[in-house]
């Protein structure tokens, strides 16, 4: 199982991407698969834009990311504004 860190990312819309792009990458290292790692991506994408809406010019939003038993929680916080983003990756059959 891999470790939880934290990642920082500006609010302007041109680094923003870079959340969900760590993200799909995260899923995939915990045993998900690109069709997870999509998954994530987008539930991430739209939390993202909701945190960082009218935040001030300069402003970051931080994502902890922390793998669960069943898949990958990530904590948005923008300021006040905060979010919980769940989302369960499928055991593999082996």
């Amino acid at each position: 199982m891999s470790e939880p860190f934290t990642l920082t990312v500006p609010t302007d819309p041109r680094y923003r991407v870079l959340g969900p792009e760590v993200a799909s990458k995260f899923a995939e290292l915990v045993g998900g698969s690109e069709t997870d790692g999509a998954g994530l991506a987008h539930a991430l994408t739209g939390a993202l834009a909701e945190v960082a809406r009218g935040a001030s010019p300069g402003a970051h939003v931080d994502l902890a990311f922390r793998p669960t038993s069943d898949g990958i929680e990530v904590r948005l916080t923008c300021g006040t504004h905060s979010s919980v983003v769940s989302h369960r990756i499928p055991a593999r059959k082996s």
